[in-house]
């Protein structure tokens, strides 16, 4: 993704905002892979958004804390506090914020009802979709606010790469998925191809 490294891979975009999203459920043995699409991304010039939960976005908040590149990160947050995130990514989102990443707050704290917690996340979701131009997601088993920003993101025309991880590729209409032959931290990702 990024400016066109190679012949074969998809150029996506040029010092934009990339999300980096996916599943809860994305096992540990992922973290690397997860980290290793954020470094690539970030040497491509793109600035990297993702969300607050554990899995997937815990893995890209963490590279970014780690190498030091979290100004170039944007956070989407259904919550109002730090105190509406999991407890086990609390302390990341704080760092995140601390060593200047950006925080786009939701507006719920975490303790209504299901239906509002709920609609907020789909909410923070639409944001992240509307910020960037470009979705990378690793979807693990049955992930359905992950599906639903694909959906999102596939009807705004935006471009799409996807890992499937022990699960199989996504069906939807109008799309094709090829393989990516990029490589490196690339292998076994899939593109979105549309077909009209």
């Amino acid at each position: 993704m990024g400016s066109q490294k190679s012949g074969s891979c998809v150029a996506v975009v040029q010092q934009k905002l990339v999300g980096v999203i996916g599943s809860r459920s994305l096992p540990f043995e992922w973290a690397e892979r997860v980290g290793s699409v954020t470094e690539d991304l970030l040497g491509r010039g793109c600035n990297i958004a993702s969300g607050g939960a554990v899995g997937t976005d815990e893995f890209c908040l963490s590279h970014l804390v780690h190498v030091g590149e979290s100004a170039r990160g944007t956070l989407y947050s259904p919550w109002s506090t730090y105190e509406g995130f999991p407890v086990k990514v609390r302390a990341l989102t704080r760092q995140f914020k601390d060593y200047g990443g950006v925080v786009v707050w939701g507006t719920v704290r975490g303790q209504e009802e299901y239906a509002i917690v709920r609609t907020a996340l789909l909410q923070r979701n639409m944001r992240l979709i509307d910020a960037v131009t470009g979705i990378v997601a690793f979807l693990h088993g049955e992930s359905r606010g992950t599906l639903f920003t694909l959906r999102k993101a596939l009807a705004a025309h935006l471009s799409v790469v996807i890992f499937s991880v022990g699960c199989p590729l996504p069906e939807f209409p109008n799309i094709k998925w090829k393989p990516l032959i990029c490589g490196g931290c690339w292998d076994t990702a899939y593109k979105a191809v549309y077909l009209r």
